[in-house]
């Protein structure tokens, strides 16, 4: 782990989730999010004490695990406040909601109950809304980023903008293949506004940092509009849920082994299927099962 300046009194740790450190007052730091678990806030932790800082706060920009992990320890470790979105504070404070969801509504499988899908629960002290919010010295505003989860936020401090998972680098989306977000209309919305946009870093959770957001945004559109044409020329012929996500993985050839990394697939496509059902492309029959269908 390393500490890397981004401007005067503004850091970054680069990681699998890179973290935000704001300077706030003397040695006092906040934090914009905290890894996957307690390994990763205990490095975190010692990390800041080598370079004579102390954090006092976490702001999250969302609640998925990777985000919010390490929110816990540091909390135990200190007198460390956390700040989080509406909906972001509801599941970061019952986790179980991640799992839950997932295995659509119901007691999911154990194999859904891991630090990649559930975090160790951590109490929010303040409740944010969009606009400016000052903690210590330092002046931060927060900016509504929905689409990859509900209540996701980004944090500007100055003139750089911490976006969370808003927008993936591109080496990121050749990784994962198919990049999680939860809406798609709304996060096509969040990268038409990104794109308008004129910061002098983007600090996205997953990649490296840019002084330029297009060429992430683009790519981002790319991949996208890549799946929803998949989707939509498979939906020639009628299909069953399942059907699709199984043609979607092999015609970008993802392999998938893992329960947990599989029902997360499994919501991403079903978000492609609501927003072209929504957008009245595709039709839905019932037949003892979900059949799609393209218009």
């Amino acid at each position: 782990m390393e500490l890397k300046r981004l401007t005067e009194g503004v850091y970054y740790i680069p990681g699998r989730t890179n973290v935000g450190v704001i300077q706030c007052g003397g040695g006092d730091v906040i934090l914009v999010d905290t890894g996957i678990d307690s390994g990763s806030g205990k490095r975190i932790l010692r990390l800041l004490e080598k370079h004579g800082l102390k954090p006092v706060a976490i702001v999250n920009t969302h609640f998925h695990t990777d985000h919010c992990g390490g929110n816990r320890i540091l909390r135990e470790k200190g007198d460390v406040k956390v700040y989080a979105s509406g909906i972001a504070a509801t599941v970061i404070k019952y986790p179980f909601i991640n799992p839950f969801s997932l295995f659509s509504g119901v007691y999911p499988v154990k194999d859904l109950m891991n630090k990649f899908v559930m975090a160790q629960p951590s109490d929010v002290d303040v409740e944010i809304e969009p606009g400016e919010l000052k903690i210590g010295d330092a002046m931060l505003e927060i900016v509504p980023l929905p689409g990859h989860a509900p209540g996701q936020v980004g944090i500007v401090v100055g003139d750089i903008l911490f976006c969370g998972d808003a927008v993936f680098a591109p080496e990121v989306i050749e990784r994962v293949g198919i990049p999680f977000n939860v809406d798609i209309k709304t996060e096509k919305e969040t990268l038409k506004f990104l794109k308008n946009t004129r910061f002098s870093f983007y600090v996205p959770s997953h990649g490296e940092p840019v002084e330029d957001i297009g060429f992430y945004v683009s790519e981002n559109f790319k991949q996208i509009d890549k799946i929803e044409k998949i989707i939509l020329n498979f939906l020639e012929k009628e299909a069953s849920s399942e059907e699709v996500v199984y043609y979607v993985l092999s015609k970008i050839g993802l392999k998938v082994k893992a329960a947990h990394h599989y029902f997360l697939i499994h919501a991403g496509i079903l978000a492609y299927l609501s927003y072209l059902y929504n957008k009245d492309l595709i039709s839905l029959k019932i037949d003892s099962r979900p059949l799609w269908k393209r218009k």
